[in-house]
């Protein structure tokens, strides 16, 4: 891995206002610029291109559902609605290795026009 250029990424593969958050399916991710084999229970994904909302955020560990909040209250006054894809959360860092040990990170989430 190549890190700081490698990320981590989480993916959310159901929506947490419909789905029980505890069935709520989730892939972990990290990025990388080659393509490398897989096998077994590690496999490949490649996130669509398009137009997405991306919020960035500075935030500790109980601050991602006000993130999320407030990613979703902007759809009531963008005039788009999500779109097809996965939305995902893109870090940044380690917040075990910031002073303050926060999550730096942008959560993104495909768009279309209403």
């Amino acid at each position: 891995m190549n890190f700081p250029d490698t990320k981590t990424i989480t993916v959310y593969h159901d929506d947490p206002t419909i789905t029980a958050i505890e069935q709520v399916r989730q892939s972990a991710c990290i990025t990388v610029d080659k393509e490398v084999k897989v096998d077994g229970e590690i496999g490949k994904m490649k996130l669509d291109s398009g137009k997405y909302a991306v919020g960035h955020f500075e935030i500790d560990e109980k601050g991602f559902e006000k993130a999320w909040n407030t990613m979703c209250l902007w759809f009531s006054e963008s005039g788009y609605q999500p779109g097809d894809g996965y939305p995902y959360e893109l870090y940044y860092n380690s917040p075990e290795e910031d002073p303050k040990r926060r999550f730096i990170l942008d959560i993104c989430i495909p768009v279309k026009t209403l």
